[in-house]
């Protein structure tokens, strides 16, 4: 009988600890990837902040920041990924207050880059790029793809970029609460 209870004695003790093990191995994994996504997430943040100073570094360098600034940039670029926008939907987009979107909304139209329509909300109003505006848009497009391409493509294989977009699409999908986003 002893031998019995001394047996299963040690097969507890030998699962508890066997247990334990498993638990820490896996607090340690998730501390990990916890520290791997707080580290990814600063990078990223990191990078926002250096793309968005090299466009502005772009415009400045081709001139066009004398036609608009890298604000005003990121508002028509949002005005024709979204046509018919609010004053509101880009107020969102951009993380700032609709006054100053209406500010930028005055010059640009000023600058014949845009048109205002009266929205399906009569209170609201849609915007929409001018042939002119989207000209500029999509010739600034291409100079900051091109100076983008020229500095980065020679240092990642044509998979590494096709995996990064993929990861990119799947982080912007869960982010924004989209349902669509699937393991890369």
């Amino acid at each position: 009988m002893q031998t019995i209870v001394s047996f299963l004695i040690k097969t507890l003790a030998f699962i508890v600890h066997r247990v334990y093990y498993i638990l820490y191995i896996k607090y340690r994994r998730c501390t990990k990837i916890e520290h791997e996504l707080k580290k990814a997430f600063n990078l990223f943040q990191e990078s926002i902040i250096n793309i968005h100073s090299e466009v502005g570094k772009i415009l400045n360098n081709t001139g066009l920041d004398e036609v608009i600034s890298k604000e005003q940039y990121q508002t028509l670029k949002i005005i024709k990924d979204f046509p018919k926008c609010t004053y509101g939907f880009i107020a969102t987009k951009q993380g700032v207050f609709k006054t100053a979107i209406s500010n930028r909304i005055n010059k640009l139209k000023n600058l014949e880059l845009i048109s205002i329509e009266q929205g399906e909300d009569k209170r609201e109003k849609s915007v929409l790029l001018t042939e002119k505006g989207m000209k500029l848009v999509i010739r600034t497009e291409d100079i900051i793809y091109e100076t983008f391409n020229r500095k980065l493509s020679s240092h990642f294989s044509d998979h590494e970029i096709i995996t990064f977009v993929k990861q990119l699409e799947k982080a912007n999908n869960l982010i924004t609460g989209k349902d669509d986003a699937k393991h890369v």
